[in-house]
């Protein structure tokens, strides 16, 4: 049975404030300034276990899903028993800021995380102390449309979401911009 309700068209900026009203509205005796901004959104990738081939088929897909090239992380001590040399390329790193970190999240949370599967929610304590820095992991980032399953190469990523100011407003905000956190027992009941 088919909905007469039209769809909702907004764009992610829109979008970010309409959860800036919302979150401000709950919270009146809270100034605008002290309101929970998104500062920055950093990709990280280890690469050390794969060949100079698929370290470069990483990059490229990471660059494909964000239009961003990746910065090389090398390693800066050789390990024998590791099989590591000193200038070895064992991670990628990319830092998202302004629209792209919001388009990003928006990506993430609205396209990808429903596409993984067996998906029950992501942690909500995976804050750091001061309620500034979010972060998550993903086991495979083939659950992107822009990757795809077909790729010739599985990997992870660790997304970082880091708030301009430390408030547990944070957890709320992203709350209100629909993060699929887990629901705790305490929660259930």
């Amino acid at each position: 049975m088919a909905s007469n309700q039209q769809p909702i068209n907004l764009t992610t900026s829109e979008y970010i404030e309409n959860s800036y009203k919302q979150l401000s509205a709950a919270h009146p005796d809270v100034n605008k300034f002290a309101l929970p901004k998104i500062d920055k959104v950093v990709l990280n990738v280890g690469v050390g276990r794969y060949d100079e081939k698929q370290k470069s088929d990483i990059a490229n897909l990471m660059q494909k899903l964000t239009s961003h090239v990746p910065r090389k992380i090398a390693a800066r001590v050789s390990i024998a028993s590791f099989k590591l040399r000193a200038g070895q390329t064992v991670g990628l790193s990319l830092t998202l800021r302004g629209q792209k970190a919001i388009d990003f999240i928006m990506q993430l949370v609205y396209v990808a995380l429903p596409r993984t599967r067996d998906f029950k929610g992501i942690k909500g304590t995976a804050f750091d102390n001061n309620f500034n820095c979010y972060s998550m992991g993903l086991e495979n980032v083939s659950i992107f449309p822009a990757i795809g399953f077909d790729t010739n190469v599985q990997f992870g990523m660790q997304v970082n979401v880091v708030f301009k100011q430390p408030t547990p407003l944070n957890k709320e905000f992203l709350q209100i911009l629909n993060f699929p956190f887990k629901k705790t027992e305490l929660e259930i009941k």
